[in-house]
């Protein structure tokens, strides 16, 4: 029995090919002559004409066992059912809410429906790509009511070549389209943020040997690209550079290792730069970069001490502020969401939220004492002595 995109055949359901899905078709099979086998289906595979305001399209579908080609027309696309898609999550759910979101803005509005559902689809499963197995579906379904979101605001934007121009309301347009804009920063914004904190406990699941073979890595190949143009200076290849910059580049970035106490790391680009040193001088022995590895033992003896140490908490009307010394951060956790002027406040003074901890932190140093005592009732003496009054 036909339904309104679906057939039954036999005990398995067929999807029939449509509009809402043909973009994302990968392999058909003719209803009426299924003995050909599958047919790879291409999407506006052909070209009929195109003008100034529109061009039209045909599909192309390719018989698998013989490469046989055809010719397939919008009017024709019922005959065929889909039996494999290109992917799988899509916002066919969606699709009357977004022909709907360009019924008062475009003449054509099925045809801007489709090509916004393209769009979002195409981002929606470039991102679950990166997105492990379990977050994936908490993921898709906000991103769904996010572009339902959008499409609904959209709807309530009308045009005067549309609607017509008498007695369009000009002021009232104005302020839907401001709402809908307001809406895709708010909309952008989650997806940045989204992916950001997924991307962040990717990271943090990753063993800890995984994580410090990739951040060497990755200052090997910034090491060498220094290197390599500090040895075209000095062959005489590479004009108008000055080599104290790259020898600072590479310095610099090995000094961000040496203030997190990573010997390993540390030793491993020295010795590297000995290395590419025998093929060209790239930082001569007398340079403070080759006493970073003993800056560096000495920031790791100076955390193990902290470490060692028990955490403090100091209590204020509101919250408390805690002397995290295993993560070396200094914390203030308030009892309540603090209002915007204080969060304000804190971002202001170098305080950034942290989810894992449900607090906000900063390193732990003398300027974090001010810093705290800049946004909450504790004096620097009390953070300097540990809480004791």
């Amino acid at each position: 029995m036909m339904q309104e995109n679906k057939i039954q055949a036999g005990n398995t359901e067929q999807v029939l090919l449509s509009k809402k899905n043909y973009h994302r078709a990968f392999k058909v099979v003719s209803i009426a002559n299924p003995e050909q086998g599958e047919w790879l289906f291409n999407w506006r595979g052909k070209k009929l004409s195109q003008n100034l305001m529109s061009c039209d399209y045909a599909h192309t579908a390719i018989r698998i066992s013989n490469n046989e080609e055809i010719v397939i027309y919008d009017k024709d696309l019922g005959s065929w059912a889909v039996t494999e898609w290109k992917y799988d999550v899509n916002l066919e759910e969606l699709w009357k809410c977004a022909c709907d979101a360009f019924s008062s803005t475009s003449f054509s509005p099925e045809e801007r429906g489709a090509y916004y559902i393209r769009t979002y689809e195409e981002e929606l499963n470039a991102d679950i790509e990166k997105i492990p197995e379990e977050e994936r579906e908490r993921y898709i379904s906000k991103y769904k009511e996010w572009v339902q979101i959008l499409f609904n605001k959209h709807s309530r934007i009308m045009s005067a070549m549309i609607t017509g121009p008498a007695r369009f309301p000009s002021r009232r347009n104005e302020k839907m389209n401001n709402y809908y804009d307001n809406a895709v920063n708010e909309f952008r914004t989650w997806r940045e943020k989204a992916l950001k904190v997924i991307s962040r406990k990717i990271e943090d699941a990753k063993p800890k040997e995984q994580k410090a073979e990739e951040e060497w890595t990755r200052l090997k190949r910034s090491i060498y690209s220094s290197a390599s143009t500090i040895k075209g200076i000095n062959d005489g290849t590479e004009r108008g550079y000055n080599k104290a910059l790259f020898v600072s580049s590479i310095y610099g970035k090995v000094e961000t290792y040496t203030k997190r106490g990573d010997v390993i790391i540390v030793e491993k680009a020295i010795a590297y730069v000995r290395e590419l040193n025998k093929q060209s001088s790239i930082i001569t022995e007398r340079h403070k970069f080759f006493k970073l590895a003993e800056m560096a033992k000495a920031v790791c003896e100076a955390q193990e001490v902290r470490s060692n140490k028990e955490d403090t908490e100091i209590l204020f009307e509101g919250g408390r502020v805690i002397k995290n010394y295993s993560e070396d951060r200094v914390q203030i956790v308030f009892d309540t969401k603090p209002q915007p002027d204080v969060i304000s406040n804190l971002k202001h003074n170098g305080f950034r939220w942290s989810p894992r901890f449900s607090a906000w932190q900063r390193q732990l140093t003398n300027n974090a004492y001010y810093a705290v005592s800049r946004v909450v009732p504790i004096t620097v003496e009390q953070l300097m002595k540990g809480g004791e009054k």
